[in-house]
């Protein structure tokens, strides 16, 4: 036959079976495949033992491959995370500067004494009424939540009930000592700069008490300012880094405003915090010193790439991550990220409602859900007071010996977290500066940073999907020398390109010849075999033995189509 005379390949594609059309497109991948070693597999040049070799080569490469890739998958299931320098030299005025709050130890102005009887009492009330409104505002003078230091039997002796009727928060409110009270005149600086202490220190909630805050963006009067200012430049901001260079102030404390016999101490307390949180620890300055407060400004944040770990994992919640709160709820108008901040806030006024029924809007904002603590309701405070007094964590109790009881607060904290990391140093003022009034105490006040630049951490995943693929395309190019499109490339001829191939040699048409010539078959043995049976009522041996002699099977005798 000529080489170009083709007239019988039609014939010869109708008469391959199945398995021939395998091995001449497999023959085909293999001259064309794009992964190394697969080309060797069916190379007529080489002898059955290279070729086994190379067979092998290409096994141990599949089992290395795949054993790389189970240890890849394992470290991105893992999901682990790590907290890197984004920027050692992030400058800090890029951070808002802390609100500073200032708290005395003693919570009331006993001069204000004869004013909170004309306010608060009827015009016409008894000693028994005044004696015992006059308790009560001696017990208001260390009320603080967590370290109320009026005790129960004492609480016990009070006749509480009879000035039920009294509004506490308003009480608080109206003899908590003012900015004029305790703020010297003509000593607030900010760089360096002058400005009126009253201005600027708000009276403002915290779970001390009603405390002065410079630089806060919670209350009503600081809302004022900042709209006065502009939201650029309200919170402050703070560029340098030193002494002077910040908030300076003076105060000087009165003992007159303090009740004769009282627990309350000299001490005043300042609170570093964030601007827009209620709360934080408070550290105490003792009367007659200068007191240098150092600020560092701490900034965290988390990446997108986190978002699939669960919150309880990374350990921070993204802001369009907290859930709703009712309508009624105090925090909802402040928005979701003073809800996070303020997280252990909440927490802890929900631990007052659950022990004590009632809120107290000194420590907490107003909640108008559950009714406000009365006279009375001081009793079950100084009851708890010692689970008032402690946060603690789920996981502590396996660690000590004694179970404390405590308030329990799953709180996370903002994924773009910012902490002020706070240290205090203390001098004594020399004695040309100390007031020769006995009775007044003088506290000097520096609040500023303590570096000019601050590292910007940021954490994210350590191994992202990115970071899988590109690990995979580099295992299967060392192993395989393979790549993507080899990937597709095999995965075409497993598909397309073999159906195309069995379609060129007509194998479908084939098959469907095939199918249809073994269904009449089929049918025609059930044809054949009924009507035998029924033709011939015998006894079912010797029906078997008739049947073998006159139905023959369809499929015996046939020819192999292909």
């Amino acid at each position: 036959m000529a080489k170009g005379d083709k007239s019988d390949e039609p014939h010869k594609a109708e008469t391959k079976c199945f398995m021939e059309l395998l091995r001449d497109y497999f023959r085909s991948y293999c001259e064309k495949s794009t992964i190394h070693c697969v080309r060797y597999l069916y190379d007529p040049q080489l002898h059955n033992l290279e070729r086994l070799i190379w067979c092998l080569l290409l096994s141990v490469s599949i089992a290395l491959s795949w054993f790389f890739y189970l240890m890849l998958s394992e470290r991105f299931v893992s999901q682990k995370l790590q907290t890197v320098v984004q920027d050692p030299q992030f400058p800090v005025y890029m951070v808002e500067f802390p609100a500073v709050g200032i708290c005395t130890d003693n919570r009331i102005n006993w001069s204000l004494l004869e004013a909170a009887k004309t306010e608060f009492l009827p015009a016409n009330a008894s000693l028994e009424l005044v004696e015992y409104f006059t308790t009560l505002v001696a017990r208001l003078e260390t009320l603080r939540f967590g370290s109320y230091l009026v005790s129960l039997s004492e609480l016990e002796d009070d006749n509480l009930e009879a000035v039920d009727f009294i509004n506490v928060t308003a009480l608080a409110s109206f003899l908590t000592l003012s900015c004029k009270d305790i703020m010297v005149p003509n000593s607030c600086l900010w760089r360096s700069s002058s400005f009126d202490c009253c201005d600027y220190f708000v009276m403002e909630k915290t779970e001390f008490g009603f405390c002065l805050v410079f630089n806060s963006d919670l209350s009503p009067r600081s809302k004022e300012i900042k709209q006065r200012e502009g939201s650029k430049f309200y919170p402050r901001h703070n560029a340098k880094a030193g002494q002077s260079t910040g908030l300076n102030f003076d105060l000087l404390i009165n003992e007159s405003f303090k009740r004769p016999n009282s627990l309350a101490t000299d001490k005043v307390y300042i609170m570093i915090k964030k601007p827009d949180q209620m709360s934080n620890v408070v550290y105490s300055m003792t009367q007659n010193t200068e007191t240098y407060v150092t600020v560092r400004p701490d900034l965290t944040w988390t990446d997108d790439s986190t978002r699939s770990i669960p919150p309880e994992r990374r350990n921070c919640l993204f802001i369009d991550e907290q859930l709703e709160l009712d309508p009624k709820d105090s925090a909802k108008r402040f928005g979701k990220p003073f809800q996070l901040t303020n997280c252990l806030n909440r927490c802890h006024e929900s631990y007052l409602i659950e022990l004590c029924n009632c809120s107290l809007p000194i420590f907490f904002l107003h909640n108008k859900i559950v009714k406000e603590c009365t006279p009375t309701s001081l009793r079950c405070m100084a009851r708890h007071n010692d689970i008032f007094s402690y946060d603690k964590r789920r996981e502590e109790d396996a660690l000590f010996s004694a179970t404390k009881p405590g308030m329990t607060c799953s709180c996370l904290v903002n994924c773009y977290l910012l902490d002020y990391y706070t240290s205090t140093t203390t001098l004594p003022l020399s004695v040309k500066r100390i007031p020769e009034d006995p009775q007044l105490k003088l506290f000097k006040v520096d609040v500023h940073y303590q570096v000019e630049t601050t590292p910007l951490y940021r954490t994210s995943l350590e191994f992202t999907t990115i970071d899988l693929i590109a690990n995979l395309g580099g295992i299967f190019g060392l192993c395989l020398g393979a790549s993507m499109v080899s990937g597709f490339e095999l995965i075409y001829y497993l598909t397309i390109g073999f159906g195309m191939h069995l379609y060129d040699n007509s194998y479908f048409g084939v098959l469907r010849q095939k199918i249809k010539m073994n269904w009449h078959s089929f049918k025609r043995y059930l044809q054949n075999e009924v009507s035998q049976l029924a033709d011939h009522q015998v006894h079912p041996t010797q029906a078997k033995e008739e049947a073998k002699g006159k139905i023959r099977h369809p499929l015996q005798h046939q020819r192999n189509a292909w």
